[in-house]
């Protein structure tokens, strides 16, 4: 069981990238939310894994790596949202992600 909530840990970084996108904000929105739950839970899935000894850092690392380029493209494809941009919110996002893993685990995960 997961020590992560999903809810709140997606909520916390859709706050995290809507202060990068602010000017986007309005287009991106519904996209984010989603793409942040998805990370969330790719957070929650990593906490799991570790703790199970099922998941080793360097796979945490890759699956995490994974779902973050596919909500950065996701983001990318919005029209006015550049790849910088794009990558600077997942940064942001992906800052409250690893804070979260390495409370919920105990150590530096991620």
């Amino acid at each position: 069981m997961s020590h992560i909530d999903i809810g709140s840990l997606a909520n916390a970084m859709l706050a995290a990238v809507e202060k990068v996108l602010k000017v986007h904000w309005n287009d991106v929105r519904p996209f984010a939310e989603t793409e942040m739950q998805k990370l969330a839970i790719t957070a929650a899935q990593i906490e799991a894994g570790r703790t199970t000894g099922s998941l080793s850092d360097a796979q945490a690392k890759i699956l995490l790596r994974m779902q973050a380029n596919a909500s950065q493209a996701v983001l990318t494809a919005v029209e006015t949202v550049g790849m910088i941009a794009a990558q600077d919110a997942i940064n942001a996002a992906l800052q409250v992600l690893a804070q979260a893993v390495n409370t919920a685990a105990g150590f530096a995960i991620l």
